[in-house]
């Protein structure tokens, strides 16, 4: 962690809260929020900062919460916002966790609900936890305590306890450790367990034979009980990212597994297809009666973790149920911790081919994020007004990779250059292209689920899409994109400074994504046929101030739609994700001004646009898959070669490109190359991410 880069974390939080110091500690939780979610620690995050007073006067605070359908845990953020380099302390520490935990403790009791203004938003969500808690749906509470300060030394752990009857663990994300995930070479934090808690001699398991050392594998089988166990300390941290999103984005419980479970429990093997998991390393102890698996560290599943998550359901549903000997088969596969990422993605890929997680849904390496990445580096925008430079869109497909490419620029001179060519406030993840895309495409009841959950569904539709026709996706689909998310951000930006909103503030995220889809809608109704014209933003960088001017009276409407009091849901942000909200808004009464129609394109027009850029596409592919094969590190081509399975014409070309001897291949060559890269990886020669 260095002086810059704790510099430019105030900075980013400073931008976030849009110049006005009084909602900081608001800004301070969703730059944190989206560090943890990119971090894979939690998703969909909701931030909503909650103050009150508890019995005896007692100081109780929130900043947000979140909830994992995949093992019914309920994530409690809580924080300390200094605002200065300061230290945090244990005493600091555990007043903030018993602020937060004070809250859902007098909301499940009803003392919150009896003694609140009960139009609040504490009110709101005193009630709404305690109807959560009270029904059995949270099976364990995580709090999460963010600072932008410096942990203290002295605080080695806190120990777990219960909240509202509940099993509740403690972790302190400060300024170090929230930098430190941000990093493209961290992992996930590494779950250790230890087998010998329920076996003493560890957990029986057979060496799978294979001719790749690299990877070497253990099939056993586990016991139902002790996997539930696992699932109950560490929850859907257990399994590997892309399926957790998967799993929350479509629900856990498989009713099969539950029928099995309870019906032929006795079956439960033979019908089970078992997991498929992996770790970086593993403690084995092989004796004369076989081999076992004492301990293994950085576990991962990979596959089967709708079965993990069935198991814990079943058996936390009742006191009567149990699991004895029901067990499920598993493969351990341990990888290198260096290659964990993609090592893991592809066992994962593969594992689940069968299932109905797509590789649209898991992966960054499909090639629509590959295309976008390409583009996004090749294009330059507009000077902005006064500016008197251009730079680009900087489409981040995986975690890291601005920090990566502004590190390999090596001097401090050369890492400025870099930031002025690519600023950070020019950098969209792949889950804030998904989020801009479902604003203007009218589903914000899908964007305020949460960002891994809009773009879980964002990524089977633009699969679907691009196996109709992928030329739909070049450099003005791009365009488009870019000018969406400088609406949104400008929006967001300008409703910050709101009188309406200023005066009560709350539910940001959900009233900047209602108000954009109704403006789009708008259009459609008012406005037969047009189509708004991103082109001109694209060329401005900016939108027009009639468009800001019109979107901001549509944005005080979408607060006063959100909290309405004859709303039939009382929680606001949990009403926001209904499809019902969508649908009752999208009836509203509503006239956009006519001075709107200057900032729209005909039909005919974006049509003849469309056909343009399609042709462009045609030859902007052949540009760019050269550029891609000419990339391929010469390692990765000697694999290729050596794999044995080439025809002449591949051969040729792999020893004509592959040793940088050929020059530029042409675009049929390019074409060729590229599919034969794309067998290999299918056949486990190469990583998909080596290209």
């Amino acid at each position: 962690m260095t002086d810059e880069q704790m510099q430019e974390l105030r900075n980013e939080i400073k931008i976030e809260a849009a110049g006005s110091t009084a909602f900081e500690v608001e800004a301070f939780a969703r730059v944190y929020a989206r560090r943890l979610e990119d971090a894979e620690q939690v998703f969909d995050l909701n931030v909503e900062a909650l103050q009150c007073r508890g019995i005896r006067g007692r100081k109780l605070e929130l900043l947000g919460y979140a909830e994992d359908a995949t093992d019914d845990s309920l994530t409690l953020l809580a924080g300390r916002y200094f605002g200065t380099d300061s230290t945090l302390t244990l005493t600091d520490a555990k007043e903030v966790f018993g602020r937060a935990t004070g809250f859902v403790d007098s909301a499940a009791d009803g003392w919150l609900g009896a003694n609140l203004e009960q139009s609040s938003r504490e009110a709101e969500y005193a009630d709404y936890f305690r109807r959560r808690l009270s029904s059995g749906m949270v099976s364990r509470i995580r709090v999460v305590l963010i600072t932008d300060g410096v942990m203290s030394d002295r605080i080695r752990t806190i120990d777990s306890d219960t909240v509202a009857g509940v099993k509740a663990a403690y972790e302190i994300w400060d300024q170090r450790r929230i930098l430190d995930a941000a990093q493209p070479e961290s992992r996930s934090e590494d779950i250790e367990i230890d087998f010998t808690r329920w076996l003493p001699s560890g957990l029986p398991s057979l060496i799978a034979a294979s001719a790749d050392s690299s990877l070497p594998s253990y099939l056993a089988v586990l016991p139902a009980r002790i996997l539930a166990d696992i699932f109950e300390q560490h929850g859907s941290l257990l399994l590997e990212s892309n399926v957790r999103t998967f799993l929350s984005a479509r629900g856990a419980v498989n009713r099969g597994i539950q029928e099995t479970l309870r019906d032929a429990p006795d079956r439960f093997l033979a019908y089970n297809n078992g997991l498929t998991t992996t770790a970086i390393s593993v403690e084995v102890d092989d004796v004369r009666r076989g081999t076992f698996i004492k301990s293994i560290r950085g576990w991962q599943i990979v596959n089967g973790g709708q079965t993990t998550a069935s198991i814990a359901h079943f058996l936390r549903a009742g006191k009567d149920r149990k699991a004895d000997g029901v067990s499920v088969q598993m493969k351990l596969v341990v990888v290198d911790p260096v290659e964990a990422s993609g090592v893991v993605h592809a066992v994962a890929k593969f594992a689940n081919s069968q299932n109905r997680i797509s590789g649209a849904d898991l992966f960054s390496t499909h090639d629509f994020h590959v295309r976008m990445e390409q583009i996004s580096r090749r294009l330059r925008a507009p000077a902005k007004e006064g500016q008197q430079y251009r730079t680009g869109w900087y489409y981040e497909r995986a975690r890291g990779q601005w920090e990566n490419d502004r590190a390999a620029r090596g001097s401090p001179s050369e890492q400025k250059k870099f930031e002025l060519e690519y600023p950070k406030a020019q950098r969209v993840t792949k889950t804030d292209w998904a989020k801009y895309a479902y604003c203007w495409g009218k589903k914000p009841h899908l964007v305020s689920k949460g960002a891994q959950s809009v773009f879980a569904d964002y990524a089977v539709a633009v699969d679907r899409q691009w196996e109709s026709d992928d030329a739909q996706f070049g450099e003005g689909y791009f365009r488009r994109n870019v000018g969406k998310a400088i609406l949104y951000e400008r929006l967001r930006s300008a409703v910050l400074r709101q009188d309406w909103y200023t005066s009560t503030p709350g539910y940001l995220a959900n009233i900047v994504a209602y108000a954009i889809a109704r403006f789009a809608l708008q259009i459609d109704i008012q406005f037969s046929g047009a189509k708004y014209d991103f082109g001109r933003v694209w060329e401005r960088q900016a939108i027009s101030d009639n468009t800001l001017t019109a979107l901001l009276d549509v944005a005080h409407a979408a607060q006063l739609h959100l909290t309405d009091d004859s709303r039939p849901q009382a929680n606001v942000t949990q009403w926001a994700k209904q499809q019902a909200c969508w649908d009752r808004f999208s009836k509203s009464q509503m006239r956009l001004p006519a001075s709107i129609a200057a900032d729209l394109i005909s039909h005919e027009e974006a049509l003849s646009s469309i056909k343009d850029e399609r042709k462009q596409r045609v030859m902007d592919a052949g540009i760019e898959n050269a550029t891609r094969v000419m990339a391929v590190p010469t390692a990765t081509w000697a694999s290729v070669a050596q794999s044995g399975n080439l025809s002449p014409l591949e051969g040729d070309l792999v020893r004509l490109f592959g040793q940088r001897a050929g020059g530029v291949p042409s675009e049929k060559q390019a074409a060729v190359l590229l599919r034969l890269l794309a067998r290999m990886a299918e056949t486990g020669v190469i990583s998909r991410d080596s290209f």
